[in-house]
């Protein structure tokens, strides 16, 4: 396909915001195939980082840690550089939230851990980026494109944490918004390569893999909604905690009405009787 500046540049920003803030609205599904919720908004709305896998995010941390450097290195357009970046910092989000409402660790540890993870992205994205730069200046193709491809393969190592999440729960508790956006930023990554000068077949490999993997997550949602499993992870917990605001709301309304003490009745039995006594007398 021809060099196409326009279409790089528009296909590239496409696929930054689709591909990059999927994260942000990203969520579990509240009730079945049909819904469109939108890890970090349901998350903060739920309170819970149920249905997300931390192994895959940080799978996915690393991934576009890979990524990023390699886009740097091989001078893809700008949307596509910062577009892991971007990335990065919203799966590093999820991965704070999962610390504080799974793990309930305190902001203080929360935050220290934040502030190592960024540390280690940004010295091993410079790390991995003056080493690529060095194996294209010396014309060392096997080391470029093996480090073009680690991405894909970390990337795609982080889907299947989460597949083996939905085979146990058989629900799929990603958003179907999340998964739209997913497919969307990947398609129109691999488009705007292809109006590039050349097109890069290693870095549409890191694409391409993630809407393969996206797809498969469609056809188990699509599988476990006609079995009638689909949001039953989320329903079931949905009913557990209702069912114990209302254990404890009967609880609390039976202990209003219960008498304040047997001593206090049994005086009150007393005091009755005599008054009893005294109207017999008097009668």
């Amino acid at each position: 396909m021809a060099y196409n500046k326009a279409a790089n540049a528009a296909f590239a920003w496409l696929g930054l915001v689709f591909w990059s803030f999927q994260l942000a609205p990203q969520g579990t599904t509240q009730h079945a195939f049909y819904d469109l919720n939108s890890v970090a908004w349901q998350n903060f709305r739920r309170k819970s980082t149920e249905g997300v896998s931390v192994a895959m995010l940080y799978f996915w941390f690393a991934g576009n840690m890979f990524y990023g450097a390699y886009a740097v290195a091989d001078k893809l357009y700008f949307g596509l550089i910062i577009q892991p970046q971007i990335f990065a910092f919203f799966t590093l989000l999820n991965i704070l939230q999962v610390y504080w409402y799974a793990y309930k660790w305190s902001l203080v540890k929360t935050c220290s851990v934040g502030a190592i993870l960024c540390t280690a992205y940004a010295g091993l994205h410079i790390g991995f980026w003056k080493a690529e730069e060095r194996a294209i200046a010396n014309h060392n193709d096997g080391v470029v494109t093996f480090l073009g491809v680690l991405p894909a393969i970390v990337i795609a190592a982080g889907f299947f944490p989460e597949f083996y999440v939905c085979v146990k729960e058989q629900s799929v508790e990603m958003s179907n918004f999340f998964i739209m956006l997913d497919i969307m930023g990947g398609v129109f990554s691999t488009i705007s390569l292809a109006f590039d000068h050349t097109f890069d077949y290693v870095a549409s490999i890191t694409y391409l893999i993630v809407v393969l993997l996206d797809i498969v997550l469609v056809i188990m949602k699509v599988y476990f909604f006609v079995r009638g499993t689909q949001g039953r992870a989320h329903r079931s917990s949905i009913a557990d905690s209702s069912t114990s605001s209302c254990a404890e709301s009967q609880y609390s309304s039976k202990t209003s009405e219960m008498p304040p003490c047997s001593f206090a009745n049994k005086d009150n039995v007393e005091l009755q009787q005599l008054e009893e006594g005294k109207q017999s007398v008097q009668s």
